[in-house]
């Protein structure tokens, strides 16, 4: 089952790059005609704007998987593990409840726009609010997993609740634990040594 699930987040993230390559395509090819030829497509900035909100929106889904949204695991890293269930618990409740509103009233903005259309491209705007019906259910699916996860692998929980580091934080973490405590006169020294200033 995992194994699936890892899948089609794997397509999920091509799928996002493909649309991320079609919006810049868009743009790029608007800008360039504008720029040389004094025309420009009608309907590729709208199509671009589209584009972005789906992006922005089914990345947002995958960041969830990944555990990649902007957090501040400060407070969770220096607590026990009993509160670091609790507090992640009513953390990720909280998700699924705020992508439930999301997603109620996204569905509410669907049903209220079928007739409406986009004016270069005359798709239905109900195509658009969609992308919040998708991601706000995707995501509450995501939290209350997350839950049962975290439930299921109590002695786990630190691991679980630590936000997903960059690159960049894996290099300056392996930095830290290679460098050595010196004091500024043996810093200066080995500068010198190695022909410093």
């Amino acid at each position: 089952m995992n194994k699936a699930i890892d899948k089609l987040f794997v397509a999920i993230d091509y799928f996002t790059g493909i649309l991320t390559g079609l919006m810049v395509l868009f743009v790029f090819l608007n800008v360039v005609l504008r720029t040389f030829f004094s025309s420009g497509l009608t309907w590729s900035e709208e199509l671009a704007r589209y584009l972005f909100v789906y992006v922005t929106y089914i990345g947002a889904i995958s960041a969830m998987r990944a555990n990649a949204h902007l957090g501040v695991d400060l407070l969770m890293s220096r607590v026990k593990p009993g509160m670091q269930m609790l507090l992640y618990i009513i953390s990720q409740t909280l998700i699924a409840v705020m992508m439930c509103m999301l997603a109620y009233g996204a569905w509410g903005m669907v049903m209220q726009n079928t007739r409406a259309t986009t004016a270069a491209l005359r798709i239905p705007y109900s195509v658009l609010y969609f992308s919040g019906v998708l991601t706000g259910v995707s995501i509450a699916i995501l939290a209350v997993g997350n839950i049962i996860h975290a439930l299921k692998n109590p002695d786990r929980i630190s691991e679980i609740v630590v936000m997903q580091n960059s690159e960049d934080d894996d290099i300056a973490a392996e930095a830290m634990e290679n460098a050595e405590d010196l004091s500024d006169e043996e810093y200066m020294k080995r500068l010198n040594e190695k022909g410093g200033n």
